[in-house]
């Protein structure tokens, strides 16, 4: 298995480490439970060195983002950050990705741990002949989100100037203990956050030094446990579980991020005759109405027929109650509408929300 800059951090600290898309990651460190009230309530702090990370550069970078991905690149002024989709030709989602414009003609790409060969080898397979230049940074670049209400203060002992700058969705190039990286602020919990792209090599010191900067504040290593779970809360999409190649933005609720308006894309003209005569399927959020916690790929049934299937479930923390995504027919897919979810062969009743299930208070930093 692959293993980030920080493995050894993760393994003095406790770690415990489960393959995940062929990396050797932490689940957890002390508790899923403990890290993700870290992190609503203070701070956490994730290693995601194992997404990829590309950047493209030249005249033509522009253009060729509009081609490859759903969202409008051109509306991105430097130092503003987007969440978008790469598709294929049936505008199926490849992946789910992150822009971020460093200048006129500079972008960093995110994309997911578990896509990452394939989007990476996709944008150089489409990537035209002519003022365009990509690289993939993927192994020169260690990635850390620093998340939790608690985020900011903390990210000023390492980087200032990102701290007292940077607005939801924006970035900056910036130096981070010496070495220039990148700072957005950015996240996957729904709280307060920032990621740090920086140089591998500077990875172990700027980890060390963001955990001893928030020692008071009550910072705690978080994995990938209490990532999913912070994530789900807020309704944030899984690539593999609430969406792979045969899933459209529009099925899995993310129109948000496609724009017809800046002309063909790949994948747009499937899109389009989709969205004019409306998805088969829709995604869903719903909470269980009855004690019981929903999982992936349990079936979703109403009137004893099976509608659908749960891609992701679990017990929130936060509401105690079962929480989860699927997809329904659209009948089936407005707020209040009911079905049942078989847990181990028992049914319990569901009901229909609006995402978000949590929402931080309005007016916190």
């Amino acid at each position: 298995m692959k293993r980030t800059p920080l493995f050894k951090q993760h393994q003095q600290l406790g770690g415990k480490l489960v393959d995940f898309a062929g990396w050797e990651m932490p689940i957890q460190y002390g508790g899923v439970i403990e890290e993700y009230q870290a992190v609503r309530t203070a701070a956490g702090l994730f290693d995601v060195s194992h997404m990829g990370r590309v950047t493209a550069e030249g005249r033509e970078a522009e253009a060729f983002l509009q081609r490859v991905t759903t969202n409008n690149v051109a509306k991105l002024a430097v130092g503003d950050a987007q969440y978008s989709m790469v598709c294929n030709p049936a505008g199926g989602i490849k992946d789910d990705i992150f822009i971020y414009r460093l200048g006129a003609t500079r972008f960093l790409v995110c994309v997911n741990a578990s896509n990452r060969d394939k989007i990476v080898s996709w944008l150089f397979q489409k990537a035209p002949q002519g003022d365009i230049r990509l690289s993939d940074e993927s192994d020169e670049l260690a990635q850390i989100a620093l998340q939790g209400p608690q985020s900011q203060e903390i990210l000023r002992a390492v980087c200032p100037a990102a701290a007292d700058t940077l607005k939801p969705r924006q970035c900056m190039e910036a130096d981070v203990l010496g070495a220039q990286g990148v700072v957005s602020r950015t996240g996957y919990t729904g709280e307060v956050g920032y990621e740090l792209y920086v140089p591998s090599h500077k990875a172990v010191a700027v980890w060390d030094s963001l955990m001893k900067a928030g020692e008071k504040a009550g910072i705690k290593a978080c994995g990938l446990g209490s990532r999913d779970l912070l994530r789900l809360e807020v309704g944030y999409l899984l690539y593999g579980n609430d969406m792979d190649e045969q899933t459209t933005p529009l099925e899995a609720g993310a129109a948000f991020a496609v724009d017809f308006t800046k002309g063909e894309f790949i994948g747009s003209q499937v899109l389009l005759e989709q969205k004019e005569r409306g998805p088969a399927r829709r995604l869903v959020a719903f909470e269980l109405l009855q004690k019981g916690v929903p999982r992936h790929e349990m079936k979703i049934l109403a009137d004893g027929q099976e509608i659908g299937v749960v891609t992701s479930g679990n017990l929130s923390p936060r509401l105690q109650k079962g929480i989860g995504l699927g997809y329904v027919p659209p009948k089936f897919a407005a707020p209040g509408a009911q079905f049942q979810i078989d847990i181990r062969g028992r049914m319990h009743q569901a009901v229909v929300v609006k995402l978000p299930f949590y929402k931080r208070k309005q007016g916190a930093a």
